[in-house]
């Protein structure tokens, strides 16, 4: 849904941010700006700023902030579409609704339609049809019970693939529908993509099935396969079980994340009602990104096996990566959490829930298991090994605490281990503390900044200075993002950020505009940022010209090429001139 930037606006303007974020923040007003403790992190200092003029909020502890729709987004945990339509409402601005609007949102109603009725009639064939005993004996097997099967709509897709197509087409479903639906093959819109499988339907947060991912009984084929992405399905945006675990998820502070859907199904079973598992495949940063708008704390419950042993370095890796705090459990190896509650029971599979180590406890472990540590190129390794992890954790003390105990633990000096880790790091230049405090401001990004605190004088910016005279890709970035921006007539905050691709450089933006940096003087600021960085393209220019010119004299080059260049020298001189007698009149003044 496309929502119109005038109507965006019209929201913020009726809006007052303090008196609204006052509803979750206690603020009291301090040198311009009203601030109060964050939200979005534990502290006892407040570092949480609004600043009403600029419509804005910034917390100078965690880096967050943005427009009052992204404060909604990450109070409540909702979309930017579900943020807007909360705050319409609250201003009592109408959503217009176009006609391509409702032909997608009543396609999207028909495909959820169509959906709960497939996964209705999977579960019917599962439960009563003779076909599907090797179904029923396979959960059984896994030590599933009725209720579980129930509860999940566990089904069954028959091996006769084309019998979906003709009950669908008794139902009144066309075709064209059926075709683009994800339900049929691309080769054979008549035929199912799902056949003599285990079926788990997939729901999204709110319950609602909107995908399948089916598991292979007997013969050749993918274990599991899933459907493709529809109108309805992203999966970057879905995790199996998420919408039964969110209440246990909130109630208890963390999440468990398992491999499958039979873990699942299983930890379900033994009482534990905050378990979800990536959708068959390899759990993504997208995955962990969603987690992290409900709680900042995950417990890994991965199987005992060497291929378990990645999958959770992988989802430490990523849950240290978007600010999540992991745990992990260590199960038998060779054991998944539904081979335990077929063979042990649900107690014994309840309670390896509940004694996680800390994961960086875990890598260490696991690393010195793996390595010769009575030898240095072992010691070495387990270093390379950890210093992934370590380069993820965003605190300075905690990440030396890390280097001490890795130390520690191959008896080497303290100060050798940090040395080694310093040349391991990658080539990101800079440390993991915080993007914010470790980036140099040239001068080209120093003006951007200033014309972000001052969007009007933008105009003025683009008609003096264009991309090419700026060298600082991250100013580069801003300007293209303003250029987007004043075309659109749009001055919001908010439409500036959506421009902006680079998770480090919102955050910069936000810290300067949430500071005083630019509150003084800013118009003269930046006619003189204007006229230096012009100065020095030109300058840049002509030196390269002659020292294009230079090599073209000793190369003998053709003599309309060295007049080409000579007239290119000479308009670059004129330039300069006018910008020096420009600054004189100024000085003067």
């Amino acid at each position: 849904m496309r929502i119109p930037d005038s109507v965006l606006q019209s929201i913020a303007e009726k809006l007052d941010i303090g008196q609204v974020i006052g509803e979750y923040v206690t603020l009291k007003p301090q040198g311009g700006r009203l601030w109060g403790l964050c939200p979005f992190h534990g502290e006892k200092t407040p570092s949480f700023s609004v600043t009403p003029d600029r419509g804005m909020y910034y917390c100078f502890g965690c880096h967050k902030g943005g427009s009052l729709f992204n404060f909604f987004m990450e109070a409540e945990k909702l979309t930017f579409v579900e943020a807007v339509d909360l705050l319409a409402k609250k201003a009592g601005v109408e959503l217009p609704a176009s006609d391509g609007d409702r032909e997608r949102d009543s396609k999207r109603a028909a495909l959820r339609e169509l959906y709960e009725r497939v996964a209705g009639s999977f579960h019917y064939c599962l439960t009563e049809t003779a076909e599907a005993a090797p179904a029923r004996a396979y959960l059984a097997g896994r030590a599933l019970t009725d209720d579980t099967v129930r509860t999940f709509k566990i089904g069954y897709a028959p091996s006769d693939r084309s019998w979906l197509h003709r009950f669908l087409l008794k139902k009144s479903y066309s075709e064209a529908f059926l075709a683009a639906s994800g339900l049929f093959t691309a080769k054979n819109p008549r035929s199912a993509l799902f056949g003599a499988r285990v079926m788990f339907p997939i729901s999204d947060r709110r319950g609602g099935v909107v995908a399948f991912g089916g598991r292979i009984l007997a013969g050749e084929g993918p274990k599991y396969i899933n459907s493709p992405e529809t109108e309805i399905f992203r999966k970057g945006d879905t995790l199996f079980g998420l919408d039964r675990a969110l209440p246990g998820i909130r109630a208890q502070g963390f999440f468990i994340l398992v491999e499958g859907y039979t873990d699942v199904l299983a930890l379900s079973q033994a009482g534990v009602d905050n378990a979800v598992a990536p959708l068959g495949t390899a759990f993504t940063e997208q995955q962990a990104r969603l987690l992290r708008r409900y709680v900042e704390r995950g417990v890994l419950l991965f199987d005992g096996d060497e291929a378990g042993l990645a999958a959770a370095r992988r989802a430490i890796l990523l849950c240290e990566r978007v600010g999540i705090a992991p745990e992990v459990v260590e199960l038998p190896e060779g054991l998944d959490p539904a081979e335990i509650l077929q063979r042990q029971g649900t107690e014994a599979l309840h309670n390896f829930t509940k004694y996680p180590i800390n994961s960086f406890v875990f890598l260490v472990e696991r690393a010195l298991r793996s390595h010769d540590v009575g030898k240095p190129e072992g010691k070495e390794a387990v270093l390379r090994e950890l210093t992934p992890y370590i380069e993820n954790i965003d605190s300075e003390v905690r990440r030396e605490g890390c280097l001490g105990a890795v130390a520690d633990a191959l008896h080497v000096d303290r100060d050798a281990v940090a040395r080694d880790f310093a040349r391991l790091r990658t080539d990101r230049g800079q440390e993991a503390t915080g993007a914010v405090k470790g980036t140099v401001i040239s001068p080209d990004l120093y003006l951007m900044l200033a014309v972000a605190a001052n969007r009007r004088s933008f105009a003025l910016v683009r008609s003096r200075l264009s991309t090419d005279d700026l060298e600082d890709a991250r100013a580069r970035r801003l300007y293209i993002a303003f250029e987007e921006a004043f075309r659109r007539g749009d001055d919001s905050l908010g439409g500036l950020l959506d421009s902006v691709d680079d998770a480090e450089l919102r955050e910069l933006v936000l810290e300067k505009l949430s500071g005083d940096e630019f509150s003084i003087n800013q118009d003269e600021l930046i006619k003189q940022s204007v006229a230096s960085l012009k100065r020095l393209s030109v300058e840049r220019r002509s030196a390269e010209v002659t020292s294009l010119l230079r090599a073209a004299q000793t190369e003998g080059r053709p003599f309309e090429e060295l007049k080409s260049l000579i007239a290119d020298k000479a308009f670059l001189d004129r330039e300069l001139e006018k910008l020096r007698v420009n600054t004189n009149d100024r000085a003067a003044d």
